[in-house]
């Protein structure tokens, strides 16, 4: 029996044919994916900067128990993924993984996804799916192991 994930789908508007390749990726490998993303097929026209936060994005990212980001070089200057990664974090309960996608080497990370992720994987189905079970995973866009990243620590 496949493997039912609810995800949703952080990304650019300019990146949602990285949404359908992501999906389509998966399709087949006993994994289902359903998604509450928000692309231009199921467009809203919502200007509204509280509304779409609370009215679309919120119970979307609410509904989801994981929350993947495709990692693109644009996407750290894009600040609803920044967003859409906080409010997921506040909700204490979905697993935030980062998906680099096809020709992101030498790309930063959101600094929302680098401070929450629980893991970050190359574009590998193989590796999405253990990142989606709740394996931790830390890579490059090329799939080789991240370097250890300085964290700074604040005492009690």
């Amino acid at each position: 029996m496949p493997e039912i994930h609810n995800v949703f789908v952080s990304h650019r508007h300019e990146d949602d044919a990285l949404v359908k390749q992501f999906k389509s990726m998966l399709a087949g490998k006993n994994v289902v994916i359903r998604d509450s993303s928000i692309t231009n097929d199921a467009p809203n026209d919502a200007n509204n900067d509280d509304y779409i936060k609370s009215q679309i994005l919120a119970p979307n990212i609410q509904w989801a128990g994981k929350v993947v980001v495709i990692i693109t070089p644009d996407t750290k200057n894009h600040p609803w993924v920044d967003w859409e990664v906080e409010y997921a974090e506040k909700c204490g309960d979905k697993e935030i993984i980062g998906v680099w996608a096809p020709g992101s080497d030498g790309c930063e990370l959101p600094q929302a996804l680098e401070r929450h992720a629980d893991a970050i994987v190359s574009w590998d189905a193989e590796k999405i799916i253990d990142a989606l079970n709740g394996k931790a995973r830390w890579e490059q866009p090329d799939g080789t192991p991240r370097p250890a990243q300085h964290v700074d620590r604040i005492g009690c």
